[in-house]
């Protein structure tokens, strides 16, 4: 470990406590010279290190994401790979899986996508600086137990959850399936996808893609209509990212029993709302009565209940 990375382990063991440069030279066995030059490392790092006369040094955080700072905060144990820049974090992390196949749980976070993608092989955009792009690998070896659309749904609940923690003041909707909404504007996708070992021919894992748009820079006028940012307000990214990822591990390995199905309903701002539905086979247009126990979507068509299992919302009536 880099003496800069020992010395920020060091801030995170003892966060909101003062810390003075004696004992720090001490604990790493350096001059105090050298702690003041590491310091100022990581301040330009984006680090907020305070520092008092007499009382040393005091960690605040940074709003910059950071794998040391993500990983302090997880309750399990992921392997952390952070790319200030990637082609998309869901196809690197797959790509990861393919060649270790050693069953570790990985976390893939990046500043910037070059070529996010959503369902269907649509693009996300994921401009630097502004968003947080990640996706969690999950050995996953039992076909049999996988519901796609529940663990869609479970997802989002455990995001906007999460997001809700940072943002008290905003108030977070899902557009089933995969979406979550602020301000009638998408801010956040979400890409579940099964990875199969090729040879052994079963499942090796799940990649959980999550796109979300923090605040407003770079957002181009004509996506402006569709595409919206949560809030120019400062958070803890690296504390975000982490109350989503022990918000899925919590879930996840009961995520069948649907006891989150309750909170979606809740948050699922198409209720009662008139939409269309494309299934890939034919679009179907109906009034959303709510979310049934599997994550599917149920419409009125015309009188009749129906129940919709796969497929995207394109049209909303407000």
């Amino acid at each position: 470990m880099m003496k800069k990375d020992q010395l920020l382990q060091l801030f995170i063991e003892h966060k909101g406590d003062w810390l003075s440069g004696n004992q720090l030279a001490n604990e790493m066995n350096i001059s105090r010279t050298m702690i003041w030059k590491l310091i100022n490392q990581l301040r330009q790092q984006g680090h907020q290190i305070d520092s008092k006369t007499n009382q040393g040094y005091k960690y605040i955080g940074n709003n910059e994401l950071n794998p040391q700072l993500i990983e302090s905060d997880l309750n399990n144990e992921y392997e952390i790979i952070f790319k200030k820049e990637i082609t998309s974090t869901n196809s690197y992390a797959k790509q990861i899986n393919d060649q270790s196949q050693d069953g570790k749980h990985r976390l893939v976070i990046a500043e910037k996508q070059t070529q996010g993608h959503g369902r269907r092989g649509r693009s996300f955009y994921s401009p630097a600086k502004s968003g947080i792009y990640m996706s969690m690998v999950v050995p996953f070896h039992d076909a049999k137990h996988l519901n796609p659309g529940l663990l869609t749904t479970m997802t989002a609940v455990v995001v906007a959850k999460a997001l809700k923690k940072s943002y008290p003041e905003e108030d977070f909707w899902v557009k089933w399936i995969n979406d979550i909404y602020v301000n009638n504007k998408k801010v956040v996708g979400i890409l579940t996808e099964l990875v199969m070992d090729a040879e052994l021919m079963q499942p090796s894992a799940i990649v959980v893609g999550v796109g979300i748009s923090l605040s407003s820079k770079e957002i181009p006028d004509e996506m402006k209509d569709k595409v919206g940012w949560i809030s120019d307000k400062q958070i803890d990214k690296n504390k975000l990212v982490s109350d989503i990822v022990n918000g899925f591990d919590e879930e996840f390995p009961h995520y069948l029993e649907a006891n989150f199905i309750e909170d979606y309903q809740k948050m699922s701002f198409l209720n009662g709302k008139k939409v269309s539905v494309d299934t890939t086979k034919e679009t179907i247009d109906g009034t959303v009565t709510g979310i049934d126990k599997e994550g599917h979507l149920l419409l009125d068509v015309a009188g009749k209940s129906t129940t919709i299992n796969n497929g995207e919302v394109v049209k909303v009536n407000f």
